[in-house]
């Protein structure tokens, strides 16, 4: 069996970034929205709706998971990934596919999750409790449901004095009194009397002001409204008052909310079947603001597609979630119909039609171009109208694809204002999205199972694309500049030419090229080269690879560089889940094999884990001596979110943990003004003020930092707003120095180094192709539009000696190869076939 790790609670924690307009999650279903704060957070407990894999549910809601968001600003949502499912709850139906609408509170240091399902061998709705130490888990499921309630939509309020009440629909909407356990029932249920005839069911509750609002969703005719009734106690009487929210004017049978107060103002979390609209058991979270009268009743909320949140103007903005739109000649459908997760776009049919999008972002740094993806059959004009002042005209080329059309910026908006986007010449332009400057995605692979090709957006066909990428591929593997080296017919190795050896850095590099080029041939070529010579199948370093070997295997060194295992066990989990396990090498357990052998590495004289277990951080090289520092250059926290779902070693949250520490670790290594790191410095981020010439400034493997963070950004996007600040602040520095002329040495303050450290036997500082490639990379994190003449130079830029001779065809071509799969979107996550 290939998936070998079924915990209690699944704990798959991948942090994934969506964008603010409603629905606000953009990847899944979502349904049944409870919202709840936390330690300064918003974290969001839905329930999650799939399409039925059982025929006796095609029709009817189906969902068999949890999944928790989390957010800080209402726009940027975090998804915590699965935290309880049918699978693992010992007294649910595994079959039943009904974790309907959940809740979750806090009370006593411990988090209490409530869900309702239907019970083995039972028809009627139970409801149980999980319990974390956490809001985003992992959270454990009492083995039992909690007895006394037959029923679905649990909600539970805990009032001033501490006391725990719950609520739940069935025959109506029911309360009792919890225990302190918050597990059993201290009171009898009761009906809750003096609401309106008809259905009712998702009960919230919530105080404010002295006063307890009940909120149900009740069908007043033949859909759901939003409904709520108020008292001056946690148990009624209820006294009802109206409508939240009217009938869906779209056809969604079905509303569900919750009502929260987050940083001064109350919203209203609610569904509709925005990305099913064929469909409406398949629904999707939105968000509005909510409003009170003087006496405390509710205003009543009228949904938007706009929703709540400030939008950056340098990321993607979603027009077709507009503010307001023009009487006539404004459309909206979706992009693709196949895939309705792609969102939507606007179409302008007649001249001066318009829509506006408010709150857009444009900070203090004044913008210098505006950028849409469109399409339209005869071409057209757009005007760009920030808070009434024109500020761009851009023109719509004619043509039957989509495209990204740039224009420059005439007058720079500062501080949030209101955008319209208006036709002023042609007829039937369709717009997807528009943004200013460089307009990173805000979303990372993990979620979209889609890459950046940046070339592209340069204007660079794809024919020219694949033309370079293949010639510089071939360059490594097959040209005169060639590192890769074949031994007999079954074993290969790559060479670090000019310290004459080879390495665990070049050999695993060289394993997740090929597995990213699907060409198995070289990887298992590198792979039995490093297994026979590197790999120490006994002793002390067992499961580890000497760092540097001979060209006929005769090993320089035992010990191991942490940065190969790192590579080895990624490529080898990609190796598994594209060609499987059963032609020749079980990829999969030799990365585990690499894992276990490090993880159980315990005693006074064992070496330790190339994971510090203390810190969660990658150790420079393992030592029997303890692992005294880490190098910037070995962090790629989206790494270990690979380990986290297909390394099936029983350490999921620890790797997820990993990823979260090494992102906390690179903002303290990363200097505030220039953007540079050290090669080395200690796990607080601090340098080592070491007397050796390696060490404290940014040198040779600083060089791989930029793209790094790149592919973290590129993948799991789950630390977008420092990644961006980083991007934009090495490039200004190294812009300043001359865009073609920075040196590959400094000083992490941007000073020069009193002295080179040099490479082979050249010792000079030089304009380096590594270091262009990778400050290239880069730009899929920057918003500033210089971004792009770094790529121009990484385009332009041949692999020839320099100067004085010197040519490093290993590490020069190796990051120059990095980089182009970077930026044409070629270096992604594969998924298990």
């Amino acid at each position: 069996m290939r998936h070998l790790y079924l915990g209690i609670v699944t704990l798959f924690l991948v942090i994934l970034k969506t964008y603010s307009q409603n629905p606000i999650i953009s990847h899944s279903f979502t349904a049944d929205p409870t919202a709840r704060v936390f330690d300064g957070k918003v974290y969001l407990y839905p329930s999650h709706d799939i399409k039925s894999p059982v025929e006796r549910l095609k029709d009817w809601f189906c969902m068999e998971d949890y999944h928790i968001y989390s957010s800080q600003n209402l726009v940027d949502w975090t998804d915590h990934g699965v935290i309880l499912s049918q699978n693992n709850v010992p007294w649910v139906d595994s079959e039943s596919y009904s974790m309907w609408a959940p809740d979750c509170v806090y009370k006593n240091g411990k988090y209490y999750f409530y869900f309702p399902a239907k019970p083995k061998n039972m028809k009627v709705f139970s409801v149980g409790v999980a319990v974390s130490d956490t809001p985003y888990g992992p959270f454990m499921p009492d083995w039992k449901p909690i007895e006394g309630i037959q029923g679905i939509d649990p909600c539970v309020l805990i009032d001033k004095q501490g006391s725990a009440y719950i609520y739940w629909a069935g025959n109506g909407l029911r309360m009792a009194r919890l225990k302190d356990n918050m597990k059993e029932l201290a009171s009898a249920p009761v009906l809750i009397e003096g609401l309106p005839e008809g259905f009712k069911e998702g009960p919230f509750v919530f105080e404010r002001n002295g006063k307890y609002y009940l909120t149900f969703p009740w069908v007043k005719d033949k859909m759901e409204t939003l409904a709520y009734a108020m008292g001056n106690s946690p148990s009624g009487p209820f006294e009802f008052k109206g409508i939240i929210m009217d009938e869906s004017p779209t056809g969604c049978w079905t509303n569900h909310h919750s009502i929260v107060e987050y940083n001064g103002q109350w919203y209203l979390f609610y569904h509709h079947n925005d990305f099913s609209p064929e469909a409406d058991k398949r629904r999707s979270v939105r968000i509005d603001s909510l409003t009170f009268n003087s006496d405390g009743t509710i205003v009543k909320v009228k949904p938007t597609l706009r929703g709540v949140g400030i939008t950056d103007a340098r990321m993607k903005i979603q027009i077709d979630r507009y503010s307001a739109i023009s009487k006539e000649g404004v459309s909206v459908s979706f992009v693709n119909d196949e895939n309705k997760f792609e969102g939507w776009k606007c179409r302008l049919e007649k001249i001066k039609s318009w829509i506006q999008y408010n709150r857009v972002d444009f900070g203090s740094q004044p913008v210098q171009e505006v950028k849409m993806r469109v399409k339209s059959d005869k071409g057209g004009v757009v005007k760009i109208v920030a808070d009434d002042e024109d500020i761009a005209t851009v023109k719509i080329p004619a043509g039957k694809d989509w495209c990204v059309v740039k224009a420059c910026v005439e007058k720079a908006p500062v501080g949030v204002c209101d955008i319209r986007v208006s036709l002023q010449k042609g007829a039937s332009v369709e717009i997807d999205w528009i943004g200013f400057d460089a307009v990173p995605w805000s979303a990372g692979a993990f979620e979209t199972r889609k890459y950046r090709n940046f070339f592209a957006e340069m204007g660079y066909s794809q024919a020219e694309i694949d033309a370079k990428l293949e010639k510089v591929f071939n360059d490594v593997f097959y040209g005169v500049n060639k590192v890769y080296f074949e031994v007999g017919d079954s074993m290969a190795y790559i060479s670090d030419l000019k310290n004459h050896d080879v390495r665990t850095e070049g050999l695993s590099y060289g394993m997740m090229i090929a597995v990213q080029f699907d060409r198995k041939d070289i990887f298992d070529r590198l792979w039995r080269w490093c297994k026979k010579y590197m790999q120490h199948q006994k002793g002390m370093f067992e499961g580890y690879f000497a760092w540097s070997c001979q060209t006929d295997g005769t090993r320089n060194s035992e010990g191991p560089a942490s940065d190969g295992e790192l590579y080895y066990v990624t490529s080898l989990i990609f190796a598994s889940n594209r060609w499987g396990n059963e032609s020749g090498i079980n990829y999969l357990a030799e990365a585990q094999n690499i894992l276990d052998c490090s993880m159980k590495k315990v005693g006074k004289d064992a070496v330790t884990p190339f994971i510090n277990i203390e810190h969660q951080l990658i150790t420079f090289t393992p030592t029997r001596f303890g692992a005294k520092f880490t190098d910037p250059s070995y962090h790629l926290p989206a790494f270990y979110e690979v380990w986290a779902r297909w390394a099936y070693d029983g350490r999921s949250r620890f790797w997820r943990e990993c990823a979260e520490r090494s992102r906390e670790y690179l903002h303290k290594s990363i200097h505030p003004v220039t953007g540079l790191n050290p090669d080395y410095n200690n796990y607080d981020g601090s340098l080592l003020h070491s007397d050796g010439i390696i060490g404290d400034a940014f040198r040779f493997d600083s060089w791989r930092v930029p793209m790094n963070i790149a592919l973290d950004y590129s993948w799991a996007c789950a630390d977008r707003e420092w990644q961006q600040e980083y991007g934009n602040k090495i490039q200004n520095f190294l812009y300043g120095q001359g865009l073609y002329d920075f040196k590959d040495q400094y000083n992490v303050d941007g000073s020069p180094v009193k002295e080179v450290l040099q490479a082979g036997e050249y010792k000079q500082l030089r304009h380096s192709l590594g270091l262009v490639a990778t400050a290239a990379a880069v730009s899929l994190v920057c918003t500033d539009v210089k971004c792009e003449e770094f790529v121009k130079q990484l385009w332009e830029a041949k692999h020839v000696p320099y100067e004085d001779g010197y040519l490093d065809k290993y590490y020069d071509g190796l990051l120059r190869l990095f980089a182009f799969m970077h930026l044409s979107g070629r270096y992604q996550i594969i998924f298990p076939q």
